[in-house]
């Protein structure tokens, strides 16, 4: 007996032991696919089967995914003019009937729905044919400040699902995989119903608050990151680039996702380099907005952003309207193919981007956008009419060690504002330094007011724009080599 007993404590005892780490990627992976494929076939019961038309078409020919592109956006002129009281007015005073609109000329002729105009007539674009109770109300920051509000409906949300899931899986992201989110709206953190909690909670989604980032904050976060390895990690480029930062100088909080994701600002080279050095792993970008969502993302060849466009139409146009070719940066007017309750056609998102001179190596027929340059609003305008792109205002700095961080402003053609932090522990006054090689880079003609401050705040959205500008460049005309990125000896 005690020979048996013996044996069986010593095959108790030798039994492998599950790490916690083991463990909790199989509680994961167990409510990813029970708790939360029952939320969101509850919540959002028509976006399996949105996913799987997109699914379908991933890699179909060019010719069938712009057939039915066409065949959507005639559906939502033909809805917009008949139900929609500021289009049916719209398209009277302009002499437009959706059945004559058979080519992208022929839809250019639709005037520009601006910012200011959804301001000014909500109301009137919401579609005489849908409950009002049914519209989901949301917001998003104007370019005076104040907000833009508009509406979407159900159908939109669960279209708006199957389209983000669609381009995770080209990551290797699933419906439901643990989220870490360095983000930062108020409202999307605001004290949440019950059903928010829950939504979170099954969603396995842990929020960082892009808005309050402190030191504190992130080492408890980083913290609990490291101890939970979430396998997917989103958030601002901007406020990913300071976690990383954080995380380099603690080696030992090791956070290892499957995939990153930036959105919501400007992913630049070298954030993008430092963000999958820290996280080891890929970093793809993604591009969307508030108003119209799931626009475009990049795929694993890294070669530009593929447009959804199945269930987005995008136009990049210069000031008078005209498309724009190939490289050249313009003005981005998007067109939702799923918003009926509120349709949005040739909405001007206040974004710079230009189309890619060459189809993705990945086989997708989704067309290609190069480059994503940032809001118009990112550009200083010299007084000569040169396009100088922010991110060479950022390159600047990197010859400045001594400077934490910085904002440029400029207010006039003739006056630029800027404000920067030293970082801790150093002396000095780097203002003149800054002066001269900011007058090397943009002209003499500038008048540079320079000060050291001791912190520079973030704005309500979270996102830290490094340059911004009230003077609206002309893209009349511009091609890439127009804009100038980096100077040389810059880099």
């Amino acid at each position: 007996m005690e020979v048996r007993s013996s044996v069986v404590t010593s095959k108790r005892n030798d039994a492998p032991r599950r790490s916690p780490v083991l463990l909790g990627k199989m509680r994961s992976e167990l409510v990813r696919r029970t708790l939360h494929a029952a939320m969101q076939r509850r919540w959002h019961p028509l976006a399996n089967r949105y996913l799987q038309e997109l699914r379908g078409y991933e890699f179909a020919s060019t010719k069938s995914v712009d057939k039915i592109q066409w065949s959507r956006l005639s559906a939502i002129l033909d809805h917009a003019s008949s139900q929609v009281p500021y289009y049916r007015e719209l398209f009277r005073k302009h002499s437009i009937r959706p059945k004559h609109i058979v080519s992208p000329r022929d839809f250019a002729r639709i005037p520009v729905l601006t910012k200011a105009t959804l301001q000014e007539h909500r109301e009137g674009l919401m579609a005489e044919n849908r409950d009002k109770g049914e519209g989901v109300p949301n917001a998003s920051g104007g370019s005076t400040g104040k907000p833009v509000q508009f509406f979407q409906d159900a159908e939109y949300w669960d279209r708006a699902y199957a389209s983000q899931w669609f381009a995770e899986s080209w990551w290797g992201i699933r419906p439901g995989d643990s989220t870490a989110s360095l983000w930062g709206a108020d409202r999307d953190v605001h004290e949440q119903s019950w059903k928010e909690r829950l939504a979170t909670a099954v969603s396995q989604l842990r929020v960082c608050n892009a808005f309050a980032l402190s030191s504190s904050e992130l080492e408890r976060f980083a913290n609990m990151l490291a101890a939970w390895q979430p396998r997917y990690v989103i958030g601002y480029a901007s406020a990913l680039e300071m976690f990383a930062r954080f995380l380099l100088d603690r080696p030992e909080l090791r956070i290892r996702p499957h995939a990153v994701k930036t959105t919501a600002d400007v992913l630049s080279d070298e954030q993008r380099k430092l963000i999958e050095r820290v996280f080891a792993c890929p970093v793809y970008n993604f591009y969307g907005s508030r108003e119209i969502n799931n626009l475009a993302a990049e795929c694993s060849a890294h070669q530009g952003l593929h447009v959804n466009s199945l269930t987005r139409y995008i136009e990049i146009v210069d000031d008078e309207g005209n498309p724009v070719p190939a490289g050249a940066p313009g003005r981005i007017l998007v067109t939702d193919l799923t918003n009926y309750f509120m349709p949005f056609i040739r909405y001007e998102i206040e974004d710079v981007g230009s189309w890619s001179r060459k189809p993705c190596k990945c086989g997708r027929p989704f067309p290609l956008l190069e480059r994503i340059w940032g809001r118009t609003s990112d550009f200083i305008v010299t007084p000569d009419g040169k396009i100088i792109h922010g991110e060479r205002i950022t390159h600047l700095f990197y010859a400045v060690p001594e400077v934490a961080q910085f904002q440029v402003e400029q207010k006039t053609p003739h006056e630029i504002h800027v404000s920067f932090t030293l970082r801790p522990g150093l002396q000095g006054d780097p203002a003149e330094r800054l002066r001269a090689m900011l007058r090397q880079a943009l002209g003499s003609e500038i008048d540079f007011v320079i000060r050291m401050v001791g912190s520079i705040q973030r704005p309500p959205s979270g996102k830290h724009r490094f340059t911004t500008s009230a003077v609206r460049p002309s893209w009349q005309h511009t091609h890439s080599e127009d804009v100038v990125v980096k100077g040389a000896g810059l880099q």
